[in-house]
């Protein structure tokens, strides 16, 4: 209001004097030095308005989340990211991330890398021996990058959709010269003190509920049963199992879905704090589904672990100059390639490998369900519509095989694991949508790596994946805590 009354006094005593030396000029009149004129001076009591200006807070890493796709090389997410183009979905959250590297993945000699060798190069900065975890190459013990994070303070949550004592997480909280010491790893995991844990069950700990209470662990097997308090360290052991312990496959869908983004959400929940935290997410079973060569579930398993990037996502845009989010892969597996193809075929399959052996398979045989019956039922759960009549006939084969020869989870040369007409089933996906598998295993291609957020710029470029270790200190070091 004083503003608005002091500019109209002013304009109009300006308009005055421009008046009058119109007039003056236009008789012909210079005016004088005397009579120029010169600068109003309006006294007044009231004080000059200051504006405020709100300080740019510094960038500090407070919040790091680091997604790992287990054995997601480039091929399988460009087959997912295709696939979501294809069905006209919204596309990998990750993909446009500003910072893109390239990380390589060998173990300490040279050789292509296991799971646990792989995690603790990431996780320490110091490359090992494949099988190794938490060790250096002649056993010593290494400090990895959530102990050190736990060490100044920050909370710890480690999540994953295999078993809570597997190779990728045991990475991040283990120091044992044998992935498969199962009891070992869980007396590293209670012995930890990480705030939080999530993901399916243990190999060789029946007592888990027992030593979590011991270990000042609360110990739960579903979402619903989470204390409303944050307060006090929790581990999520779900019930939600199969095989090895793991969580079930994604593509099956039912209590399966959303899984691993709502372990993120819980994680997130329990862990923000003033202090921080760090919180490792594996999207575990892309590499298991391609060990086995099962396309359209990979697919599925990586696009679950984008759900849970999206949770980061959310969190990282209430949190932009406090949050870092990573997301790469431990090693590739399967020598996935790509040629033509519909894509789309890869969402359309709604059934795993391992569900349709222990269903689907076993329903038909204990029926005695003839082919005939039997094809629109396989045809579906796969989402192989208008086959051709070649297509008919290796399923016809694979049938025959399975119905009379029936051998469950005996491996031959060509079938593989699973019963000959799933094989069959997995194998036409993959064809259809341009799928190549060159072998079941781990290979020595790099990963990719994506950033996005506070340090984000120590992830470019291509290097060794002991850097990503390195890189998070860095980038911890450059952005302290305030």
């Amino acid at each position: 209001m004083y503003t608005t009354r002091l500019n109209k006094r002013i304009a109009i005593l300006l308009f005055a004097l421009m008046m009058l030396a119109g007039l003056g000029c236009a008789r012909g009149e210079s005016p004088s030095a005397a009579e120029t004129i010169a600068p109003i001076i309006i006294a007044t009591d009231e004080p000059e308005a200051t504006a405020v200006i709100t300080p740019i807070p510094l960038p500090q890493l407070k919040y790091i989340f680091l997604f790992i796709g287990d054995g997601m090389g480039y091929t399988q997410i460009q087959a997912a990211s295709e696939a979501l183009a294809a069905s006209a979905r919204e596309p990998l959250s990750f993909l446009d991330f500003p910072v893109q590297g390239s990380v390589k993945t060998a173990s300490f000699d040279g050789s292509v890398t296991d799971s646990a060798a792989a995690a603790t190069a990431v996780s320490t900065g110091k490359k090992t021996i494949n099988g190794y975890l938490g060790l250096d190459s002649a056993k010593n013990r290494i400090e990895n990058i959530a102990e050190t994070l736990r060490n100044t303070g920050r909370r710890i949550g480690i999540l994953t959709t295999v078993s809570l004592d597997h190779a990728t997480p045991a990475g991040f909280f283990s120091h044992v010269d044998s992935r498969r010491s199962y009891a070992a790893i869980t007396d590293d995991l209670f012995a930890s003190g990480f705030n939080f844990f999530a993901g399916g069950g243990f190999h060789s700990t029946p007592d888990a509920p027992e030593r979590a209470i011991e270990n000042g662990y609360t110990l739960i097997h579903a979402f619903e049963e989470a204390p409303v308090s944050t307060e006090g360290n929790l581990i999520l052991s779900s019930r939600l199992t199969f095989g090895d312990f793991g969580i079930l496959p994604a593509i099956d869908g039912g209590a399966r879905t959303n899984w691993l983004k709502k372990a993120t959400g819980l994680a997130i929940a329990r862990l923000t704090s003033p202090e921080g935290f760090f919180i490792m997410v594996e999207g575990g079973r892309v590499d298991y589904f391609c060990h086995y060569n099962d396309a359209g579930s990979f697919v599925a398993e990586l696009l679950d672990m984008d759900e849970a990037v999206q949770s980061a996502l959310s969190f990282y845009a209430e949190h932009p100059q406090e949050t870092l989010i990573l997301v790469t892969a431990d090693h590739e597996t399967g020598d996935v390639t790509l040629s033509e193809g519909d894509r789309a075929a890869l969402l359309r399959q709604t059934i795993s490998s391992d569900t349709c052996d222990n269903t689907l398979v076993q329903e038909c045989l204990s029926a005695k369900t003839s082919f005939e019956a039997a094809l629109p039922l396989f045809a579906s759960a796969f989402g192989l519509d208008n086959l051709t009549e070649v297509e008919t006939a290796l399923l016809k084969e694979a049938y025959a095989k399975t119905y009379f020869n029936n051998s469950p989870n005996n491996s031959d040369e060509e079938y593989g694991v699973y019963e000959p007409i799933t094989t069959a089933c997995i194998n036409l996906v993959a064809a259809r949508a341009g799928i190549r598998f060159g072998s079941g295993g781990h290979t020595g291609k790099d990963v990719p790596i994506y950033a996005i957020g506070v340090g984000s710029e120590f992830f470019s470029g291509n290097y060794e994946n002991t850097n990503i270790h390195d890189a998070l200190l860095q980038a911890v070091a450059k952005y302290p805590l305030v």
